[in-house]
């Protein structure tokens, strides 16, 4: 339908999380130690744009639940208060993303990681469409 989305805005928890690696897929688009700098933006300044929260400090319900997915997909070479749950999903991506030894690369292999995990998890959903063929589109909420 014409007015479904009109502005093509992603809105399923994979696309979100493909967008958010999208904004930070060159090198010279990844920032450590800012939230923002220019248009530079760290881990969680993508996610948060991408989900549309407000603001820094008040992550909206789907940034919080893409967090907890993320953060879920740490990887063992991360330092131990970060791989564990010690603090919450949003403070240890932002501790990923700021530590000294975090490249960029490691960045988007998490992110990666998440990705091919909801891709290859979530339940898909049918919905109809016109003639024959149906519209196949994965879901994650279910899997936070």
């Amino acid at each position: 339908m014409p007015f479904d989305n009109p502005h093509q805005t992603p809105f399923s928890d994979l696309e979100l999380l493909i967008e958010a690696r999208r904004r930070i897929s060159r090198r010279d688009a990844w920032v450590r130690g800012h939230f923002r700098k220019g248009g530079r933006y760290c881990l969680v300044a993508s996610l948060s744009l991408t989900c549309g929260s407000r603001s820094f400090g008040m992550p909206n319900r789907t940034e919080q639940r893409l967090s907890r997915l993320i953060a879920m997909q740490m990887p063992s070479s991360a330092p131990f208060c970060i791989r564990h749950r010690f603090m919450p999903a949003r403070q240890r991506l932002i501790a990923f993303n700021d530590d000294p030894h975090t490249r960029h690369d490691d960045v988007l292999a998490l992110l990666d990681r998440t990705i091919d995990r909801l891709a290859s998890t979530a339940p898909v959903c049918v919905t109809a469409g016109s003639g024959d063929s149906a519209a196949v589109s994965p879901s994650a909420e279910s899997i936070v």
